[in-house]
């Protein structure tokens, strides 16, 4: 299955690993490092008690698309946000454009 260009996924590295039972399978590999932004990003100082899903669903208008706030942020686990953390939000992109076309 191809990985879309506006994926979280896009442009990682493919690894090949051996699994606890001998086989070799195909991973994708970790992004340590934060994606560039085309327009400036906004800065947010975190609150107590937000996720980055909130945040997400604030500023990007989804909140299935926290994953973009942590990669622009080198978060690499949720559960890292303390209040009082300064994170770049990145602008709406493709990622969150709406698609209404249909095929029958």
């Amino acid at each position: 299955m191809p990985i879309k260009p506006d994926s979280r996924y896009a442009n990682l590295p493919l690894e090949s690993v051996t699994a606890p039972d001998g086989s070799r399978r195909n991973v994708i590999g970790l992004r340590l490092t934060g994606q560039d932004t085309i327009a400036p990003a906004t800065l947010h100082r975190v609150r107590r008690g937000e996720a980055p899903d909130f945040l997400a669903r604030r500023y990007l208008g989804d909140e299935h698309l926290w994953w973009r706030i942590l990669d622009a942020n080198l978060v690499v686990y949720p559960l890292d946000l303390q209040a009082g953390d300064a994170l770049q939000i990145p602008s709406p992109g493709p990622a969150t454009a709406i698609s209404r076309t249909r095929s029958f």
